[in-house]
């Protein structure tokens, strides 16, 4: 009897505490926040190929265009170095502009003429190739015989400043020789500063990346669509690189030499839309200007349609994903496509963008979670594809270890 009274007591007491666990425990996991969860990276589909063809280059020597000189540039012919004339005079220009910067709408410093340099005009015309006329003991501006080097492709001026730059021709060689590997030419070598060494050579797709480094310098956008200079002591002379401006082509360097052919390095400008895109190329070892103009009518020919603006993420791409506890699932995708002109035949690869979302528990469909970035100018908002949601009493109740925690945590201000 008395063994009955002590079980009833137990059981009585068992069941008021439970009573008094579920009269806490239900509204403490009822109320309880949920985890909040952080997004994972997902593998970012590529965006679709367009189906223009490719701008059409020679097969003969070796050539390359591009869209500006960061892009990977599109190769032609042989992938190999070749000599490059003059354009190495554009590496002259550049390396000395770089260490002897002219300030805009300035003429730059006074750059004597020594009787080294006087004698290295009186060679370059007495056998024949470009020089422009120096005197001993004469002074040049900076932008003077900058225009004499770029634009009449002078010799004995590239000779000129680079000894005046940096001392000497072997000290300029090593210059640009460093000033080449620091923008990534890495194909290219130069020995003198005119290119009239068979030993300065370059790739195709290196010169293209030259011409569109050279056309970021304002100094140089602005001198070579000259026709001609004329000196403050009245010594004129006129352009020897411009390539048929009416085809909307600008000559950044054009050459001829017996070991190198015809070269050209050149600017085109073209739209994608209503986006005006210049292109820039190189033309090398060209067998003649009659060679060269056939192959530039083909070239120009094949780039009407070949740029665009393209869709490196397309609007509602899924970079990043959200899985909860309770088993919801729900993606980041970008609002708005990030655009950038390209081929338009290209065959992009999968972008890989930098993410940036904040962590939920749960949230509507097209709840703001963050941004997606390519670069500084390439970014877009990200948001929920479908909603997160509660995941309702029966889970909550049957997943102590995971609410109560969080039920602490929020009482007490964690």
């Amino acid at each position: 009897m008395a063994e009955g009274r002590e079980r009833n007591r137990v059981l009585v007491a068992t069941v008021a505490v439970l009573l008094v666990g579920a009269a806490v425990y239900t509204p403490a996991a009822l109320l309880a926040p949920l985890p909040r969860v952080a997004a994972a990276p997902v593998e970012v589909r590529p965006p679709t190929a367009g189906d223009a063809s490719a701008p059409a280059l020679p097969d003969a020597g070796a050539s390359g265009i591009t869209l500006s000189a960061l892009a990977d540039p599109i190769p032609g012919g042989s992938a190999d170095a070749v000599p490059i004339a003059a354009a190495a005079k554009l590496v002259t220009a550049l390396v000395v502009l770089d260490a002897r910067p002219v300030e805009q709408g300035r003429s730059g410093p006074s750059v004597p003429v020594t009787a080294e340099d006087y004698a290295s005009y009186a060679r370059y015309s007495a056998e024949g190739t470009r020089a422009v006329r120096v005197v001993a003991g004469d002074t040049w501006t900076e932008r003077e015989a900058l225009h004499a080097l770029l634009i009449a492709s002078s010799n004995n001026h590239a000779e000129m400043l680079a000894r005046w730059a940096f001392g000497s021709l072997d000290a300029y060689v090593a210059a640009a020789n460093a000033w080449l590997h620091e923008h990534g030419l890495t194909h290219t070598v130069v020995t003198d500063s005119t290119g009239l060494s068979a030993d300065s050579v370059g790739t195709g797709a290196d010169l293209a990346r030259l011409a569109a480094l050279a056309m970021t310098d304002p100094f140089v956008a602005e001198a070579v669509p000259l026709d001609a200079a004329t000196t403050t002591r009245g010594t004129d002379f006129d352009s020897t690189i411009q390539y048929r401006p009416g085809d909307g082509i600008t000559g950044i360097s054009r050459s001829y030499t017996d070991e190198a052919g015809v070269c050209l390095l050149f600017s085109i400008a073209t739209t994608a839309g209503a986006d005006d895109v210049p292109l820039y190329g190189a033309i090398l070892g060209e067998p003649s200007y009659a060679d060269l103009d056939a192959d530039v009518d083909a070239l120009l020919a094949s780039i009407e349609g070949s740029v665009a603006r393209l869709d490196v993420l397309s609007a509602g791409t899924p970079v990043a994903r959200y899985t909860s506890a309770w088993g919801g699932v729900a993606d980041a995708v970008t609002v708005a496509p990030v655009t950038e002109i390209g081929w338009a035949r290209a065959a992009a690869g999968a972008p890989t963008p930098a993410v940036d979302t904040v962590p939920i528990a749960t949230a509507r469909k097209g709840a703001a979670v963050g941004t997606a970035s390519l670069s500084p100018q390439l970014s877009t908002a990200l948001v929920l594809d479908r909603a997160l949601t509660d995941p309702g009493p029966l889970w909550r109740l049957g997943h102590p270890g995971v609410v109560i925690p969080q039920f602490v945590r929020w009482v007490s201000g964690g």
